[in-house]
């Protein structure tokens, strides 16, 4: 996604806009923001957090497994 850029174009055709197009043009600019946020802050995946969890003394695989499990549940209640 590249970033967005005013050119003259389309300053003047922002400048021509009634409200609803303003209200259009703005949510769209938002969710194209949004998009390309949210594809750069992507996390870790699930077999690079199990690594890490690993590397704390005294967690074994089951524990790192288990801790994973209520990520992915809480992951699962935030998105539904």
């Amino acid at each position: 996604m590249r970033a967005f850029e005013l050119n003259r174009k389309t300053y003047k055709g922002i400048r021509k806009m009634d409200h609803g197009q303003m209200s259009a043009f703005c949510e769209n600019l938002y969710k194209r923001g949004y998009e390309a946020g949210k594809q750069e802050a992507s996390g870790l995946s699930d077999e690079e957090i199990t690594q890490a969890i690993l590397q704390v003394k005294g967690i074994g695989e089951k524990k790192a497994n288990d801790i994973l499990q209520a990520l992915s549940q809480a992951k699962g209640e935030k998105d539904g």
